[in-house]
């Protein structure tokens, strides 16, 4: 989408940024570089650059203020200072804190990084059912339908939302930590370990379901109920190490 404007505005650049500023907050949510350069009556380059310069100055020179500018792919979104959560949480009347357990972690975990995905893939990489897990995830509206696989039955395809990136911190998914082969190799030998020790018979790992970039540090859990309410742990926040900021997870639109 484009517009009409010339690419020499009628605001300087601190208008620019003012106006841009202004933007953001009274929206509350994100906003594209084709709205932000209607809004300063230029072109989406120019808005752009404006816009840059803003979320510039709120990683540096205001870092400390209560409110923060954040990138969400190509959109810009101001949102409130995750330092400042606890002190949030004492009047509002009800804060919303999504319960993320192991079994969601993980299901999170593995739609992230293989998006598209259907539901019986990600059960056939877990090994268990993750009608709950997944059901949860569309109600903290951390994923989404993405369309469906054309295959028999066309099961509904699965992926990740603004709102992710938003909550844990994220620009793109391009930000998602890459394992390492060594590391990946290592979690690997884990999981078959716990697999067989559960099941009490020697299990090996189909390797062609994964990727580097997918994580296998995924626990067995008989119980195909999967309504598990355990806080996730420490040992389970490697799959995420350089995402989970805290247990807030990170901060909250204006």
């Amino acid at each position: 989408m484009g517009n009409e404007f010339t690419s020499s505005s009628t605001y300087s650049l601190l208008e620019q940024e003012n106006i841009i500023e202004s933007i953001l907050f009274m929206m509350g949510e994100s906003v594209s570089v084709d709205t932000l350069a209607t809004a300063i009556e230029s072109t989406v380059d120019v808005a752009k650059e404006a816009a840059e310069r803003l979320y510039n100055k709120y990683q540096n020179e205001y870092q400390d203020r209560g409110m923060k500018v954040i990138k969400l792919g190509s959109k810009y979104q101001m949102v409130s200072n995750n330092k400042y959560f606890k002190n949030l949480v004492l009047v509002a009347s009800h804060p919303q804190k999504p319960v993320i357990t192991e079994s969601i972690l993980e299901t999170l975990s593995i739609i992230a990084y293989k998006q598209p995905i259907t539901k019986p893939e990600i059960e056939h990489i877990r090994g268990v059912k993750s009608d709950y897990a997944c059901n949860r995830l569309l109600e903290y509206g951390l994923i989404e339908e993405k369309g469906r696989q054309e295959t028999a039955g066309r099961p509904i395809l699965f992926g990740t939302t603004e709102e992710f990136m938003l909550r844990f911190g994220i620009e793109s998914l391009d930000d998602l930590p890459i394992l390492d082969a060594t590391r990946f190799a290592e979690l690997e030998n884990e999981v078959e370990k716990e697999l067989s020790e559960s099941l009490g018979e020697p299990v090996v790992i189909d390797k062609d379901i994964y990727t580097e970039n997918v994580t296998t540090n995924l626990r067995p859990n008989i119980d195909t109920n999967d309504n598990t309410d355990n806080i996730v742990s420490d040992e389970n926040n490697k799959i995420t190490d350089g995402i989970v900021e805290n247990e807030d997870l990170g901060e909250a639109p204006r």
